[in-house]
């Protein structure tokens, strides 16, 4: 593989660093692998379509694989049952498409969809998802509900319906277009409803995650994605996420983190964040750590509640818990969105706390190249409790900020025994 430029050697670094802990204390471990890859037509997700009389004529005998289909682009695998659609583990790099809602109560342990291991034992190779293992098809709803999913993660890093899925020099990868309801996942790193690492070339749209849904992790936890390289899109989600441990990091009810990748027209109704650990970072209610994320747009937060309570912790935001692109000409845009009636209950010796963004963040330990994003078209309502140092309505620490357009702000009560 060609060597790559220094941009994607840095967006790799951050990559080691989320694999061994969604940026654990930062470490800089610099990859010089080329994970360039070929973008081709993504399937458009269809809509939500009768099995009975459009895509399913006869009931499947148990002799057929699937419902229907070949596994091709044009004519995907059609998935009727819970059996089918863990026959995905069988074939990655096929297309499918759901033809009815699938139940998953009788799966004790659903076993992720795809799997992440390094591309090879080189060094510089061991942050990239070998697509032998990943899932590099495409897996279209078509407006369907997956229901009951339970995953009790047993892999180091991975957990969702999607363990790893990424694109490839071949072509794209997709997921989306469906609804998600009572999901029970729990891991180490990287754990997501929808995908736990969603790669490069790999978009992740449409999905919608309602009902009773609760995460637990380590670092890099979100109800959608638990950490992602690519755009996400058009998702919604209500959550319970708790992030376990000293040196927590990485959590959102949309996506935990995110690497030089967007967010765009999601929303997060309700739902919480806690974390207990001491030096724990990262909290936002739709992304905690959208790293290098070039636009956070026309996003919409409502009734969320988060809670760090260790010492020492720092970057939570009512939207973001940290935010920013790394070249000073093309700052991040964190534009049309909207936070109301978020409580934020930090301990006294959390810094950079923001109704809307915590701050901006250095690229890596030890580098004085900071994160800069300009905020336009926004509001904040809510509350803040306790924090020290830079606590702000809207903006924690606005040292990154090149201009803030916000309508409103965050009360603050800086002592935690005021708030009773």
């Amino acid at each position: 593989m060609k060597k790559k430029t220094l941009a994607l050697t840095l967006v790799l670094a951050l990559m080691l660093g989320i694999l061994t802990g969604c940026g654990n204390k930062e470490e800089d471990k610099t990859s010089k692998t080329d994970t360039t890859v070929t973008t081709t037509d993504t399937p458009i997700p269809t809509e939500k379509s009768d099995p009975v009389t459009e895509a399913v004529t006869e009931a499947p005998t148990e002799s057929q694989v699937f419902a229907g289909g070949s596994g091709t682009a044009e004519d995907p695998w059609q998935i009727t049952t819970a059996e089918q659609l863990d026959r995905i583990h069988d074939d990655l790099k096929a297309h499918y498409v759901l033809v009815n809602d699938i139940d998953l109560s009788t799966i004790e342990n659903w076993t992720p969809i795809g799997a992440f291991q390094s591309l090879s034992d080189a060094p510089e190779d061991a942050e990239v998802p070998h697509p032998d293992y990943a899932f590099t098809g495409t897996f279209d709803g078509a407006g369907y509900t997956i229901s009951n999913l339970t995953i009790n993660g047993e892999t180091p890093m991975g957990v969702g319906l999607f363990g790893c899925a990424t694109g490839t020099e071949n072509g794209a990868a997709y997921i989306g277009n469906f609804t998600l309801e009572n999901v029970n996942a729990s891991g180490y790193y990287l754990v997501g409803g929808a995908v736990g690492l969603q790669f490069m070339n790999c978009p992740v749209s449409k999905i919608k995650l309602i009902g009773n849904n609760n995460f637990a992790g380590m670092q890099g936890i979100g109800g959608i994605v638990g950490t992602g390289f690519d755009l996400i899109s058009d998702c919604s989600a209500t959550a319970d996420i708790t992030v376990m441990g000293d040196d927590g990091a990485c959590a959102g009810i949309i996506a935990g983190g995110t690497t030089m990748s967007s967010i765009k027209n999601c929303e997060v109704v309700g739902g919480s964040i806690t974390a207990e650990g001491n030096a724990t970072w990262g909290f936002g209610a739709l992304c905690g750590a959208p790293w290098g994320a070039a636009e956070i747009t026309d996003c919409k937060v409502s009734g969320t509640g988060i809670t760090v309570t260790g010492e020492n912790n720092r970057l939570v935001g009512g939207l973001i818990g940290f935010g920013g692109t790394y070249d000073p000409t093309s700052p991040a845009q964190i534009t049309g969105c909207t936070v109301s009636d978020v409580t934020i209950t930090v301990s006294e010796t959390t810094d950079s706390v923001g109704g809307l963004i915590g701050a901006g963040k250095e690229m890596m330990e030890g580098s004085d190249v900071m994160s800069s994003f300009v905020i336009s078209n926004c509001s904040v309502s809510g509350n803040i409790i306790g924090g020290v140092g830079n606590v702000d309505a809207v903006v924690g620490d606005s040292t990154c900020a090149v201009s803030v357009e916000c309508e409103g702000g965050m009360i603050i009560i800086n002592e935690l025994d005021e708030a009773a």
